[in-house]
């Protein structure tokens, strides 16, 4: 695998930091802004609201620029619009500065995946994109936790401030590592109508949003979830985060390793599992630190390993609509979030948090059956057209 590759995977680590730090920080936020937690939520729904809507036309209007160029200037709006966010004097202004922080998320998070497919032989893709994606799993190690740490023991001013700095130094990392003169295909009016027709992509495509929906509904009120359930102080908090990022880390390098050998689907099917379970047994939590750990590790092992899953799963479907799909599915990555955060802030407000695990179970099975019918839909259209050919 090139080394090269690991200049967008510390991309993508300063990109999943900027997002995983609210949730970690969502006690600290609450308290410093004087607003209920459910409006903090809104931070995570609003950003990841920006990300959907702007994507699929970020990608189409960028698709003329050098890969290299994109993805620094990227990194560096994210840079600067978190530290805007450092000084923001109140509610509204950091509202407004988490949308605009998300368009160079929107940006970079499709991008890196369509330029490392580009740098490696079409054998190799699945894993490359995989390794582009370990950076979200290596965010989950550090920014939840640091974000639950640091926003409780520095301020969230500071912590938002580092993130800037982050993004900023991987930037240069970016531009001294990949090459100029990569470019993607237009994605033209052609690209677009191709992808609506295929029903199996776009189902493959609403697996990503489906499960993040379950997996948002919970995880963007963790912080708030261990308070309540085990009356976690900020310390357990960061170290539980800590858990649940490590096993991130392990599910997405097994994921990335099995993924050429077993398919794309299976791994995601898997990660999927693993997060069913753990949101499953949740309940059983309240009161035990030792099952709250044993919960987090299980939840942990699939929760980035899908996203590399689904992004290498709709590269091999459809080739040629690559550049469309990635983008449309990493505007459903954060439909999900934003439609999770969104549900679970009214769950939280009007019921507390006895039964939020319920409400992100009944999605994420969802997303399961959805992923199995679609793999079986995509085989049957693909024996039909071999048949045709005949």
């Amino acid at each position: 695998m090139q080394p090269r590759l690991w200049s967008l995977t510390l991309g993508n680590f300063a990109i999943g930091t900027g997002v995983m730090i609210v949730p970690g920080m969502l006690n600290e936020l609450s308290a410093d802004l004087a607003i209920a937690p459910a409006r903090v939520g809104m931070l995570i729904s609003a950003f990841a609201m920006t990300i959907c809507i702007t994507g699929p036309f970020l990608a189409s209007w960028t698709s003329a620029i050098d890969r290299r160029k994109l993805l620094v200037a990227s990194l560096l709006l994210y840079a600067v619009m978190h530290l805007v966010a450092a000084f923001a004097p109140g509610y509204g202004t950091l509202l407004v500065a988490r949308m605009v922080t998300a368009i160079g998320a929107a940006i970079f998070t499709a991008q890196a995946a369509a330029t490392a497919g580009l740098m490696v032989p079409p054998e190799t893709r699945g894993k490359a994109i995989g390794l582009v994606f370990l950076g979200w799993s290596i965010a989950a190690v550090v920014g939840t936790p640091m974000g639950a740490y640091l926003g409780a023991h520095i301020g969230w001013r500071p912590t938002m401030a580092l993130v800037g700095l982050l993004a900023a130094l991987f930037a240069a990392g970016v531009w001294k590592q990949i090459p100029s003169g990569l470019f993607i295909a237009p994605m033209d009016r052609a690209a677009w109508k191709a992808l609506f027709a295929n029903t199996p992509l776009l189902l493959a495509i609403s697996v990503t949003a489906i499960q993040a929906l379950g997996m948002f509904t919970v995880f963007s009120y963790m912080a708030l979830l261990l308070k309540d359930f085990i009356g976690a102080t900020p310390t357990v908090i960061s170290l539980l985060f800590l858990c649940f990022g490590a096993t991130g880390v392990t599910g997405n390098v097994i994921g990335a390793r099995v993924m050429d050998r077993v398919g794309p689907v299976r791994v995601g099917v898997a990660a999927m599992d693993c997060m069913l379970t753990a949101i499953v047994l949740w309940p059983l939590t309240r009161g035990s630190l030792p099952i709250t750990v044993v919960v987090i590790l299980i939840w942990g092992l699939g929760c980035f390993a899908v996203n590399g899953a689904q992004q290498a799963r709709l590269v091999s479907m459809a080739p040629q609509l690559a550049s469309a799909s990635v983008s449309m599915n990493s505007s459903a990555i954060y439909l999900g979030q934003a439609t999770g955060a969104f549900i679970g802030g009214l769950i939280v407000s009007t019921q507390g948090t006895a039964n939020l695990s319920f409400y992100g179970a009944l999605p994420m099975a969802a997303g399961i059956a959805v992923s199995l019918f679609a793999a079986n839909l995509s085989k049957r259209k693909h024996l039909a057209e071999v048949a045709c050919k005949c």
